[in-house]
């Protein structure tokens, strides 16, 4: 069976039925709130697209840009974003319409600092708008709260000005993803929330940080995980941890790895034009989300001239036949589990109560190692209560993935340690294997990190 033609066939079959869909209507009246979080629950995956001034700096943060020319793309194929979403089994786009710079990608009338005066001159949202409808696709909008045209970061009068017409003029909005990273604006998370629902009532709110607000929780950089995780985000734990009104927790993070030089939630430079997560990693994590009833949102860079690079639309296409059962698909591994007795635990820590060597092994996922404040390299030792036979160490370096070189040792009778393993990067749920070696004495030396270094679980794998 050619289950790539019967895919393609399939994208081609559902474009063509929505071909002549009539433009989403916003439904003025407010549903339920279990109602409207079963909906938002069921969207399940989507597309982030970030595409602006940091697209063509190649660093993610722009400052000192002087013109709007300085967004120089040559094309902008929103089709083609929605056909690779369809593809990839995704039901909504997450799209950036503002980030720190400032920078509109709509044709707002608060400011002339917008891509309709861009060379380009394309309503880009409004475009979007109706490839989502033509392709069956759900619309959500990231947009940063606070900008640097604004005198320290906020007005909030234009703030509600820009979201008033993004809310009324580009049809129905499944929630807004905001950005905190440059304060609240002027106007806050809670008064932020009454704002948006004013237009859009069933239209879901989130905060990456700040205050917490609303009824989406957002896990940047973050994990499949129940609400109130806190080891399942990088940077809203305090949210996680304290807020009562979340209904619905939404994680997400780049398709392209952490490497040297080059943006990671934009589009990096040609020479990473061959880096992408792997479709498996995406497709477990896809698994992570519908298990916990979160939405994952992927976030994919757009190039110059406004396509999506080939070798994401390879994985992401890829990850849709493991959804479709097309493939035979990546089975999880299974879930930490303590190292059994009581073992001691050793190594350099941060905060012995907080990120002490023990945290590594409790198999508790709230709870992680962390070496010394500023180091870039670390280790975590455990003595067995004796002796055992493993075929492995799987890792979990939780959403941080810090580390970018390892070795796997385990100490000789002689009191020296010899190498099991080493690699390069880490990441959530990394198993490393070698041959079956009794042991009673393993580390995990992390010699070179990009941030401090940091470990959610570390459990070993009996030889069979």
């Amino acid at each position: 069976m050619n289950t790539r033609a019967i895919s393609a066939g399939l994208v081609l079959a559902i474009a063509a039925a929505c071909g002549a869909a009539e433009p989403a209507k916003i439904n003025p009246v407010a549903m339920p709130d279990s109602e409207r979080a079963k909906q938002v629950r069921d969207m399940r995956f989507g597309m982030f697209i970030c595409w602006s001034f940091s697209t063509f700096s190649g660093r993610e943060w722009t400052r000192g840009v002087k013109e709007v020319a300085f967004f120089k793309a040559t094309a902008c194929d929103t089709d083609q974003w929605c056909r690779t979403a369809k593809e990839a089994g995704m039901s909504y786009i997450l799209f950036l319409t503002k980030h720190h710079d400032g920078f509109c990608l709509w044709d707002t009338r608060t400011t002339d600092w917008k891509v309709t005066k861009a060379p380009l001159g394309i309503d880009v949202l409004a475009k979007l708008r109706k490839s989502c409808d033509k392709y069956g696709i759900k619309l959500a909008l990231y947009f940063s709260e606070g900008d640097w045209t604004w005198k320290g970061n906020k007005n909030p009068e234009r703030k509600k000005a820009q979201l008033k017409e993004l809310c009324t003029e580009y049809g129905p909005i499944e929630f807004y993803w905001m950005d905190h990273a440059q304060s609240t604006g002027g106007l806050d998370h809670k008064a932020t929330v009454e704002w948006v629902r004013k237009f859009q009532p069933n239209c879901f709110v989130g905060f990456n940080h700040g205050k917490p607000a609303g009824r989406l929780c957002i896990r940047e950089r973050g994990r499949p995980g129940p609400i109130g995780n806190a080891a399942a985000t990088k940077y809203n734990k305090d949210a996680e941890r304290k807020h009562k009104g979340y209904l619905v927790a939404e994680f997400t993070y780049p398709i392209l790895p952490a490497h040297k030089g080059g943006a990671q939630w934009f589009y990096s430079l040609p020479k990473h034009d061959q880096l992408c997560h792997p479709a498996e990693k995406i497709y477990l994590d896809y698994l992570g989300s519908v298990k916990h009833g979160n939405i994952f949102s992927l976030d994919v860079g757009p190039d110059y001239a406004g396509r999506i690079r080939d070798i994401d639309v390879k994985t992401l296409r890829k990850v849709g036949q493991y959804i479709r059962g097309e493939l035979k698909a990546p089975v999880p591994p299974p879930a930490p589990k303590p190292v059994a007795g009581k073992p001691s635990a050793s190594g350099t820590w941060q905060n012995r109560d907080t990120y002490g060597p023990s945290k590594a092994f409790d198999g508790d996922p709230t709870t992680r190692w962390g070496a010394p404040e500023k180091s870039r390299s670390g280790w975590l030792a455990i003595e067995l209560t004796k002796p055992r036979t493993i075929r492995g160490v799987r890792i979990d370096e939780g959403p941080w993935g810090r580390a970018r070189k390892f070795e796997l040792q385990h100490r000789l009778d002689d009191g020296t340690w010899k190498t099991l393993a080493t690699g390069t990067t880490l990441g959530p749920r990394r198993a490393v294997t070698f041959a079956p070696v009794t042991v009673r004495h393993v580390r995990l030396n992390v010699t070179q990190a990009v941030e401090v270094p940091t470990i959610v679980d570390v459990s070993l794998l009996d030889a069979k």
